[in-house]
Order: structure tokens, then sequence, then C-alpha cells
């Protein structure tokens, strides 16, 4: 790999941000790959591998959902909780992530998150 193709590829990378307002309220998210056991944190979306899971904090609920396996998304879900950066409909959409939970009626609830900007003021 040329140096040039390396540094190019910094630029690229789809860096997910980690602090969320779900529902307004605060949400953190940080995505683990396990598949050597090492528990990485993953600071490039393009680096989540078969094992990766995602631990969401968020309302007094903890939550470790693994990674989905579905074609040209980025998605973790227990198949009652969903969180996605990208999907089949949407696209990428790291800066507003779907976060969704499944009822025992199962009913989908939609919970709206956008990244969380912080005032520099």
């Amino acid at each position: 790999m040329s140096i040039f193709s390396f540094l190019l590829s910094l630029f690229i990378a789809v860096i997910p941000a980690t602090t969320f307002d779900c529902d307004g309220k605060i949400l953190t998210a940080a995505i683990r790959n396990n598949m050597n056991g090492d528990f990485s944190l993953i600071t490039d979306l393009d680096q989540v591998d078969q094992g990766a899971f995602v631990v969401l904090n968020w309302n007094a609920i903890n939550l470790m959902l693994p990674v989905s396996f579905q074609k040209g998304e980025i998605s973790f879900t227990d198949r009652r909780w969903l969180w996605s950066y990208q999907d089949n409909e949407k696209g990428l959409h790291q800066d507003n992530p779907r976060f969704a939970q499944r009822l025992p009626s199962g009913e989908i609830v939609e919970h709206e998150c956008k990244l969380l900007v912080k005032d520099s003021s």
C-alpha cells in the first residue's frame, strides 16, 4: 500500500460518534470487535467484523447488541432492540442512527436519536 493510499484512507474513514440525544436523554454507544477475543474499540465503521457488538447506555438501560448480518447494513440487534448506522433504505446515517424497540405486543417503538453537538461558546 502506498503512503498516499494510506493517508487518503484516513480521510475517508467513517468515524462513528459515541454520544447522542435519544428522546431527550443522553445515549452513549461503543462498538467493539471480538473476532479475536481482544474486544478492540472501533473508531471506523468499515472495521466492524463478524464478532462485533455495540454497548448502549441510555435512560437507565444498558444493552449489548451483537452485529446483525444483513447485507449492506451496519446494524446491531438482539431482535428486541435495534441500533443501526446504515441500512438499505436510508443508506449511511451515522449522525442520526436508528434506535428501535420491539414491545412484547410486537409493536415497534422508534426512538429519535441525533448526534449530540455540544455548544462551544
